[in-house]
């Protein structure tokens, strides 16, 4: 192994003896005549952590783990029990300007995954609950017996990215120290940055023109962040002519995943081409990564060219629709300290670089070539292409279209760094990606890759039990890790006789719908982001969040937006069988194959309003789910994701409940939506940006908002401005007595149109002042009252007559959102 080589091995697993010594297990007789003069004033965690790595590893990686333990540890007062200090939540520190404080939540010392209870297992709670039943050492102790028991299955145990992955999943929830340090990094976090740092001073020593030592504080590391525009117009940028429609849903998601993997490919290869690790990496997801790297002229240079490289790539296949931004900051180990400053000045250069576009490339912006002939234009996107046969799309469109479809369900990602590609080939980066599910000949098609690529990495996706093909025989160049990717999509091919993959195009989720065949379209995104990562723990700790603790909140907000958003959506469903056809509603859908030859009826039951299953009935329908939420993209901070209109909405509301529980209730944290709700015939591209806009609106209006059947909401009541989820309660009331005929139709259009008499309509609001100038206005309107009244003399029924004549009053500025609900369910 080279000297870079051990140095990330043993940066990466120098603190492992935390986790062993946790258990309370000894450590061999070796180590017991180890003294400070080896580990350091309060280091004694190193002794396990020589005593693990030196079955496995050799003596340069011991040594280097030890000294890593001594050198940190210095002024640490050590006598605090850890095993009693669970990892405090950042999202529970966290606090903005006009913000309370929160009270500190704990996050449970679990293993990471997504199945079954797992987000009960890792949300953020109080202290007690954190703790748990059982004794703390012995869940270390488990613990550890299971991450030994994995890490004996890996072949290759020199192979960086695959313990990686390993630690991730076992030690993000474990402090990385309690002592005078605050238990807020986990001792993942605190690992990975080690090691990217180590690298990154490594690289500076070897390549730069000065020498580290151990008292100078050079500015010995570049902070590199990278940004891809122009991805919401190159993502809607599709038409949906009835000759494409059926590949309609493949294509936008397609599309969306394209970008995904562009902006990993494009992060890959920077820490290739840097002789980066994967720890250098600190956040690659919505277009833009984060990136820890050595200060030196041969890096920059390195960075340089990639720009150049990858922007011509984009002159050349997408007309310069995208654009990679590209920028970096000298900093040194005390800027580390406050790198969510770093993050915002990097996003300042960022803007600044993008006013710029293309000035590195002028040459190919305005070299055109005359000689290259097309026969027609694409029908989805509108690009010249050479026509083949009866094709009406262009390559690039099949291949989104392709991609959406073999993404969607499957098992695992096989990541390869090659200087061609089979699969879905990024090429300006050379990252090939290939999609697959379990099969029996999965095992023969990595090994084939391994043959042809410089490196494999085994993705497992959404399953943190990644180590499955481990014990297969592999070329040294293969890595198992895992990775959360929002892929949720309703597909119909388990079920299906005669093709494997069966999706529900966007007609059919329409027709899902209950009442009026409409399909809803939702965007979501994280509130003043920014400001989380720049001053968020000012007010907490009087400091700034330093690279781990911005590795962590990056981490943790990928897990639920790429992660546990896949259980949300799987929550709702519809299926192809039932055994009580009286719960269900019955929908006849017409549906094809890809290549259109093969047509049929198949028939879907969803769960009529106010019909619940037991845990029997649910335990032995669970073969026969089909979701119906499809999820376009999913990650980082943001989601864009369509579905029936019902679901959507109802969607929209668990998600933003659950994601308020995953941030520990914290009012600086919060979530922006905005649903647009279509004809299915209607072009999705320009649905998506609609909704899109009615994000913007609800952000413009103060953020913490929803945008609805035109109103700009919050999603909670605050004092007489009523929420979101109070006034959805109020509409579900209203259909339970209009279905059970408690109440007429008549009587909920009476209220609409008292509604649109007496409040002026302005029309979609984007103004914060605007937005709370016209609540007041209609809080201060009562003229409507006598009428409201007497048109409550009609309601027979007295649980009605009395709910709306206490509640109706109330919620009637806002009335619009209850009741275009309930015409489109009663439809």
């Amino acid at each position: 192994m080279t000297d870079v080589e051990n140095l990330k091995i043993a940066a990466l697993l120098h603190d492992i003896g935390k986790f062993y010594q946790r258990t309370d297990k000894s450590h061999s007789e070796e180590y017991k005549k180890y003294s400070q003069d080896d580990y350091g004033k309060n280091g004694a965690h190193a002794k396990w952590s020589c005593d693990f790595l030196d079955k496995y590893y050799n003596d340069d990686i011991v040594d280097l783990a030890c000294h890593y333990s001594a050198s940190e540890r210095e002024g640490i007062d050590d006598t605090q029990e850890v095993n009693e200090t669970p990892l405090i939540s950042l999202f529970s520190k966290i606090v903005l300007e006009g913000n309370d404080k929160v009270s500190e939540k704990y996050i449970p010392l679990n293993k990471l995954s997504l199945d079954g209870e797992s987000f009960n297992n890792l949300k953020p709670t109080d202290k007690k609950e954190a703790m748990g039943k059982r004794n703390s050492t012995s869940r270390y102790d488990s613990l550890w017996d299971e991450f030994n028991s994995e890490f004996e299955l890996i072949q290759n145990k020199t192979d960086f990215n695959t313990l990686l992955a390993l630690l991730k999943k076992y030690a993000s929830t474990m402090p990385s120290a309690a002592y005078k340090s605050k238990s807020d990094i986990s001792l993942y976090d605190h690992s990975k940055t080690t090691a990217a740092l180590a690298v990154s001073r490594y690289l500076f020593n070897r390549n730069g023109d000065v020498k580290l030592t151990q008292n100078n504080d050079l500015n010995c590391y570049l902070a590199i962040e990278g940004d891809i525009s122009g991805i919401q117009k190159f993502i809607f940028k599709i038409s949906s002519p009835q000759e494409a429609q059926s590949g309609m849903s493949k294509r936008l998601r397609g599309r969306s995943l394209y970008l995904t993997l562009l902006c990993d490919a494009i992060a890959t290869h920077i820490a290739e081409e840097l002789e980066l690790c994967e720890a250098n990496i600190l956040f690659c997801g919505g277009g833009r990564f984060t990136i820890i790297g050595p200060n030196t002229k041969m890096a920059k240079e390195k960075l340089a060219e990639i720009k150049s490289k990858i922007n011509k790539f984009f002159i050349d296949e997408f007309n310069a629709e995208l654009y990679l931004a590209l920028v970096s900051i000298e900093c040194c180990c005390d800027d580390l300290d406050k790198f969510g400053q770093i993050t915002r000045k990097l996003s300042n250069k960022l803007n600044e670089d993008k006013k710029h576009k293309f000035s590195d490339n002028l040459d190919e912006v305005f070299n055109f070539d005359e000689e290259i002939k097309y026969d027609d234009l694409c029908s989805v996107c509108g690009t010249p292409y050479p026509k083949k046969e009866d094709s009406v799309v262009c390559k690039t469109c099949e291949n989104h279209e392709a991609l959406g479809k073999d993404a969607a369900n499957a098992d695992y990602m096989i990541k390869c760094i090659a200087d061609k590609g089979e699969g879905y080939f990024i090429e300006p980066a050379n990252v090939d990606y290939h999609f697959l599910n379990k099969s029996r000949d999965i095992a023969d098609k990595i090994n084939s890759l391994s043959k042809t690529c410089k490196k494999v990495e085994v993705i497992k996706l959404n399953d943190t039990n990644f180590l499955d093909l481990a014990n297969h025989e592999f070329e040294s160049n293969v890595s198992f890790s895992f990775s959360f990717m929002g892929n949720t999509v309703p597909n119909l091919g388990r079920f299906a006789d005669n093709h494997k993959y069966m999706p529900l195009y966007f007609e059919h989720l329409a027709k899902i719908s209950n009442g009026a065949n409409k399909l809803g379209v939702l965007k979501m995104d994280v509130d003043n982001l920014g400001l989380i990562f720049s001053e968020g723990l000012k007010k907490s700790y009087d400091e700034n969040l330093g690279i781990s603790r911005v590795s962590a909140l990056s981490s943790q907000l990928d897990m639920f937006f790429s992660g546990f958003v896949n259980n949300i959506a799987s929550e709702f469903k519809v299926y192809s069988k039932v055994f009580d056809e009286d719960k269900f509603d019955k929908k006849e859908l017409e549906i094809q194959n890809d290549n259109e030859e093969i047509k049929e009826s198949v028939f879907v039951y969803k769960l009529k309003y106010g019909c619940e299953l037991s845990d029997d009935e649910a335990d032995k329908l669970k073969d026969y789910e089909i979701p119906t939420i499809h999820i376009n993209y999913s990650g980082g901070d943001d989601l864009l994701v369509l579905g029936p209109y019902d679901d959507i909405i109802k969607f929209a509301q668990e998600l933003r409940n659950t994601f308020k529980i995953w941030t520990a209730s914290n009012p600086s944290i919060n979530l922006s939506g905005g649903i647009n709700i279509v004809s299915p015939k209607f072009p999705i591209g320009k649905a998506a940006i609609t909704s899109e806009e009615y994000l913007d609106a609800a952000k413009s209006c103060g953020r913490d908002k929803i945008t609805l059947f035109g109103e700009v909401v919050n999603w909670d009541t605050k004092d007489l401005f009523k929420g979101f989820d109070e006034l959805f309660d109020f509409a579900v009331k209203l259909e339970d007595y209009c279905t059970n005929n408690r109440l007429s139709k008549g009587i909920v259009y009476s209220m609409l149109h008292l509604w649109q008499k007496n409040y002026k309509n302005q029309g979609l609001l984007s103004n914060e002042n605007k937005w709370d100038e016209d609540v007041h206005r209609r809080l201060s309107i009562k003229r409507f009252v006598p009428l409201f009244k007497y048109k409550l003399r009609l309601v027979k029924d007295k649980e009605a007559f009395e709910y709306l004549n206490k509640k109706g009053l109330k919620v009637m500025p806002w009335i619009k959102i209850p009741v275009s609900w309930v015409s489109l369910r009663m439809r």
